[in-house]
């Protein structure tokens, strides 16, 4: 699905707004069906600029190579026409454990009422988008650690580490929706966490101009029955 410059932006319940040590959390108003108990939402003022510019210079120092399109069971693959944008992988406990201090009390304890939670997936995938590159429709995939199959995810947070570019929507979208225009378009702002189910179909909308960079990564849970280890 290409960039549809009519999308709605998208909007919050504001009666489900909540602002606890400067972190505002909001929920997202999903589009159609999507919208009949999903979860997603927005921290706002997680990150300050200057933490969000150390990590941009971290990744660019290392550098950033095309990203691939993964289509399950180790499979990747560079797809050009469905995604172009360019990643940076960087195996960091000491980042996740960064992050996840910040997001960990906003984060569902439970899933489903048979996994418990853990932390966040260890190895970040740093996003880089310059102009016309974009991500299109897909839905994540479960994170499953090596040699711990038990242990998956369920939810995708992608950390927002600049603005003031054109375009670079995440872009919710009904799968069963006849009008575009209903899709949930929301615009990232610097230092903003989005967080979602991995189920939820969305598109990472084509850039018109400036430079988008994010960090979406992953937040793990493990069964109930297994003895919970190392939560940091």
């Amino acid at each position: 699905m290409g960039l549809n410059l009519s999308l709605s932006v998208a909007t919050h319940d504001n009666s489900m707004t909540e602002e606890k040590d400067g972190i505002i959390k909001q929920n997202i108003k999903l589009p159609g069906d999507c919208d009949n108990g999903r979860l997603a939402f927005v921290l706002l003022n997680v990150f300050t600029k200057e933490e969000c510019q150390a990590y941009i210079d971290l990744t660019e120092a290392k550098g950033y190579i095309p990203a691939l399109t993964h289509f399950g069971r180790g499979v990747k693959r560079l797809v050009p026409h469905y995604r172009n944008n360019d990643h940076c992988i960087i195996d960091s406990v000491e980042i996740m454990s960064i992050i996840w201090q910040r997001v960990r009390s906003y984060i569902p304890k439970e899933w489903n009422n048979n996994y418990q939670i853990l932390s966040l997936n260890e190895c970040l995938r740093f996003l880089r988008y310059d102009v016309g590159q974009r991500f299109e429709a897909h839905v994540d995939s479960a994170y499953r650690r090596k040699n711990r199959s038990h242990e998956r995810s369920f939810l995708t947070i992608q950390v927002c580490l600049n603005e003031g570019f054109q375009g670079g929507a995440t872009t919710f979208i009904d799968p069963g929706g006849p009008n575009p225009k209903a899709d949930m378009s929301y615009i990232p702002k610097q230092g903003m966490v989005l967080a979602f189910e991995h189920c939820l179909l969305h598109e990472e909308s084509a850039l018109i101009s400036g430079r988008k960079y994010t960090i979406p990564t992953d937040v793990m849970y493990k069964p109930k029955q297994m003895k919970k280890k190392n939560i940091l």
